[in-house]
């Protein structure tokens, strides 16, 4: 008979790292600028539409044109993912995977996953909310549950005025962009891509591929927005990102951080020994937080439209098998 019990010869090895099951699309985390800000506040003194100077003859008066400032004030909030860890977990499962460090790298993802899902929350706070507190009302185009047009997209991507009229990224969940490209495909369009950077897990290295686009804009996906079952909760964001400090139209929308945490926007403190007032005794417990301050900041109000309120384009009537 053929040799048996082979399989307890071997150890049995977890790969390193936690595998998450099921990833969110931020596609938008690759392209979003960032601002290091000290003291945590951002002032952007905002002037109103410019009058245009006047022609004059010689030696004659000429209008007043001056303009006020309005400041634009804008702040962070704190995001935390906190994670209690059994010490003795902690000393016994050391090897493939240290239990604290694998919990970190969770922490970190888990922080960025709700950074981007207050990009998409209306709050009632301009200085510390998401994109919805951001737009002005003149950029917000409402259908008011009406069906998602190629007119519409054009009429939304023409409210971005700063950058020369030229949005850098447009974002929406998926199905939002989905919605585009079933328009495209309905009108006999190949729905139109432009170059992106793409990571390929086999070769572990970035190459050049194809993602969606209108009017040459890359358009992204971040699945932390709101999933929209309702049409009053779908919104497309055109987008001027990045703020380059200049003279010109080019002030756009960044994320905020501390001054000195451009590059490593965590921070990270460990308690050991959690107390139980209740019981009066000390859980044999290490409580990780892991911290990101980090907030939105808009320079001019003409980097950034909203389309929201509409009804989308056609549906799959497929699905997975019924439980």
């Amino acid at each position: 008979m053929p040799f048996s019990g082979a399989s307890g010869t071997a150890n049995t090895i977890a790969t390193p790292h936690a595998v998450e099951n099921e990833p969110r699309l931020i596609q938008i985390h690759r392209r979003m600028a960032t601002k290091g800000v000290p003291g945590g506040t951002l002032v952007y003194p905002r002037v109103p539409a410019l009058k245009p100077a006047s022609v004059v003859d010689p030696c004659q008066s000429a209008d007043d044109i001056s303009t006020s400032v309005t400041p634009a004030r804008f702040g962070m909030v704190e995001y935390v993912a906190r994670v209690p860890v059994c010490m003795a977990d902690q000393d016994i499962f050391q090897h493939p995977n240290d239990i604290t460090d694998f919990n970190i790298t969770l922490a970190e993802v888990q922080n960025w996953y709700g950074f981007y899902a207050r990009m998409d929350v209306l709050t009632g706070n301009p200085s510390l909310g998401g994109l919805p507190d951001l737009v002005a009302p003149s950029r917000t185009l409402n259908l008011g549950g009406g069906l998602l047009t190629f007119a519409c997209l054009e009429e939304a991507h023409d409210l971005v005025t700063a950058n020369q009229g030229k949005p850098t990224v447009i974002m929406s969940n998926a199905r939002s962009l989905r919605s585009y490209r079933n328009l495209c495909w309905n009108a006999g369009i190949k729905p139109p891509e432009v170059q992106w950077r793409w990571y390929c897990p086999a070769t572990r290295m970035w190459h050049d591929d194809w993602i969606s686009a209108f009017r040459g804009v890359p358009w992204v996906i971040n699945q932390e927005m709101n999933p929209g079952l309702l049409p009053a909760d779908r919104r497309i964001y055109f987008m001027v990102l990045g703020d380059d400090d200049g003279k010109g139209p080019t002030r756009g929308l960044t994320r905020m951080v501390p001054a000195g945490m451009e590059y490593n926007p965590f921070i990270l403190r460990m308690t050991n020994g959690v107390p139980d007032f209740a019981n009066q005794t000390v859980n044999m417990t290490k409580d990780i937080w892991l911290t990101m301050p980090a907030g939105l900041a808009l320079g001019s109000q003409g980097a950034l439209s909203m389309l929201t309120n509409f009804e989308h384009v056609g549906e799959c009537a497929g699905g997975p098998p019924p439980a």
